[in-house]
């Protein structure tokens, strides 16, 4: 009989998955960027954020090729045109507007009759952003900055905390940590990150509830994040799985963010079934567009813990130097 059950057992696993492919299928399709369409506020500001980092890879090289980035101002200018007529503005509107001045300003490209052009239509538009951008030189000694003295003692010294002083850890300190994880990189600068965050005891336990991973101890969470990424930002079909990668990418960023405050944190898993992440979405109010990633579990450390020593493979299970097939370069 348990040899029966083994051999069962994969295919169901098989059907779940399907199953969770058709979801995200379906999830794509109804809310993803791939219809393009710019009167969305959010959709033309990812839109926006994609063309004008685009720009911004072309300013910064040390040898620009001669006419190169023209066709991104271009099409960047008819966003920006779209964005003035609705009169309703996205950070990556002004962003865009700005980066546009600048790139038409170069050296090389303010006397074309192009920079002409768009100078006169950008004229018409009154928004810019406050902020810099475009390009800066960026030194050795800028680089160093950020070199630490001992690395192994910071990544080392992170461990995933299930228990935590009973004391709720500051709002701002929080957006602290978000703010210094938002340095992620992420697909064409598009920053689809979105963090919910909460204290409420009523809160945690709602979101928590389909939640499999948090037995024991998730009563006594004082702080709770569900980390979610925009579908709106990802247009093209291959993109499909890029939203779970720039929300990885965010989330191991923020957990060592609060590891640098001295705030403790447990990643809670979130790949459940489409039933499960219907029940939560009818339980707190997350946007229908954002994906969920994870949850993190987040609190101050007590003097004493104790923690799963959770060993790490050796590295040459983990490390392979690359090497071109024999035959398959041609």
């Amino acid at each position: 009989m348990n040899f029966i059950w083994f051999q069962v057992r994969p295919f169901g696993r098989l059907l779940k998955a399907l199953h969770g492919f058709a979801y995200n299928f379906k999830r794509f399709y109804s809310y993803a960027g791939w219809r393009s369409n710019m009167k969305d506020i959010e959709q033309r500001n990812y839109n926006a954020a994609k063309i004008y980092h685009s720009l911004e890879k072309s300013m910064s090289f040390k040898n620009r090729r001669k006419g190169a980035g023209w066709s991104d101002a271009y099409a960047l200018l008819e966003l920006l045109k779209v964005a003035a007529s609705l009169g309703e503005l996205g950070y990556h509107d002004k962003a865009a507007c700005k980066l546009l001045w600048n790139f038409i300003g170069l050296e090389e490209n303010s006397q074309t009759d192009q920079a002409t052009y768009i100078k006169s239509e950008l004229s018409k538009l009154d928004f810019s952003s406050l902020d810099e951008h475009g390009t800066r030189v960026y030194t050795a000694v800028d680089f160093q900055r950020g070199v630490l003295e001992s690395p192994e003692a910071f990544f080392l010294s992170r461990y995933s905390l299930r228990e935590f002083k009973d004391e709720l850890v500051s709002e701002e300190i929080i957006k602290r940590a978000v703010s210094l994880a938002m340095k992620s990189p992420s697909v064409c600068n598009r920053q689809a990150w979105h963090v919910y965050h909460t204290t409420e005891r009523l809160v945690k336990d709602a979101a928590l509830r389909y939640q499999a991973g948090n037995r024991g101890f998730g009563d006594r969470i004082p702080n709770l994040m569900i980390i979610t990424t925009d579908l709106k930002a990802f247009m093209p079909g291959q993109e499909h799985y890029q939203h779970w990668i720039d929300g990885g990418l965010f989330s191991m960023s923020l957990i060592y963010a609060l590891h640098s405050l001295g705030v403790a944190s447990c990643c809670l898993n979130w790949s459940q079934s489409p039933a499960n992440d219907k029940l939560l979405r009818a339980l707190v109010d997350i946007k229908d567009n954002h994906t969920v990633v994870m949850m993190l579990a987040i609190g101050w450390p007590e003097e004493r813990n104790n923690v799963c020593i959770s060993a790490r493979r050796p590295l040459d299970e983990v490390y392979t130097r690359l090497k071109v097939r024999s035959g398959g370069y041609k």
